[in-house]
């Protein structure tokens, strides 16, 4: 259940193993709950908050600072817990992601079917920062853009994700490669603009908010994430609101066969009030 309500993120783990950290599991019951941070042997705190986004920016957590005695005995009830663990690898998570698909798919249908039941009064609404987040965005938006993650030419990793999507998702902004249809959709991007992430086959699966507007590559230009002559288009994004895999993705089978491309018009009004429904019941 962690894995299909997201409360643990398969996707950041498999980015953590990749990136060389050493994770492990434990599969023996109690389960752990606890959230320390320790820094070497001088610091660490002990804290309500998991480590995310949420907890970190608009959840009401609370967490204490300890001294060096206390650190030398938190280091050494996790050295007692870490011998007891397994090693969590790549093969590991790509089962977990396959054995619970269906659930996460169940999930996220009873988060939309509880919210459509139950409505608190607005003045007793509790602020929760992504959802405000991304009312804030489809309220102030001047302009909506869609940019296709590139599923086509890309190759899912060990753990079922694309590595395209994934260096847009991690690094912060959307890309496309020329020579790609309608690219003057790519230059009106203004900073405070919404960008829909689209996923070929799948829907949207992100949404972001744009930073400013675009920047050209070349071959030989730093921050690339794609090898190859053309160039390669940037935006920046200031913020990801929303993020997700098949399981949450916004359905969207009538999409045009676009790379990037301007949904600002009032022809598209459905189809941005179908994505911000879908995204706000699920927040």
């Amino acid at each position: 259940m962690d894995v299909a309500s997201e409360a643990t993120s398969i996707e950041t783990l498999g980015t953590l193993i990749k990136s060389g950290v050493n994770c492990r599991r434990l599969s023996e019951r109690p389960r752990l709950h606890a959230k320390v941070y320790i820094f070497g042997t001088s610091s660490a705190v002990i804290t309500s908050a998991n480590l995310t986004g949420s907890a970190f920016d608009s959840n009401i957590e609370v967490g204490v600072e300890v001294n060096a005695d206390q650190v030398n005995q938190l280091a050494a009830w996790f050295d007692t817990l870490w011998e007891k663990a397994v090693p969590l690898t790549l093969a590991d998570l790509s089962e977990l992601r396959s054995s619970t698909a269906l659930l996460r798919a169940e999930f996220v249908k009873l988060k939309k079917k509880t919210k459509a039941k139950w409505q608190a009064p607005e003045r007793h609404k509790p602020s929760d920062g992504l959802s405000d987040s991304l009312l804030e965005l489809f309220s102030n938006a001047k302009q909506y853009f869609v940019c296709n993650t590139n599923r086509r030419y890309d190759e899912p990793t060990d753990t079922g994700v694309y590595a395209l999507e994934e260096d847009m998702h991690n690094r912060g902004f959307a890309a496309a490669w020329e020579n790609f249809k309608f690219p003057p959709h790519m230059e009106k991007v203004k900073r405070g603009d919404a960008i829909f992430m689209f996923a070929k086959g799948i829907g949207i699966i992100g949404i972001g908010i744009a930073k400013g507007g675009y920047k050209k590559l070349t071959r030989n230009d730093l921050g690339r994430i794609r090898k190859g002559n053309t160039l390669e288009w940037h935006v920046p994004v200031l913020q990801w609101l929303a993020w997700t895999d098949e399981a949450g993705a916004c359905e969207w089978k009538e999409a045009p066969p676009f790379t990037f491309w301007d949904v600002t018009e009032a022809q598209y009004a459905d189809f941005r009030g179908r994505v911000k429904n879908h995204f706000l019941c699920d927040t």
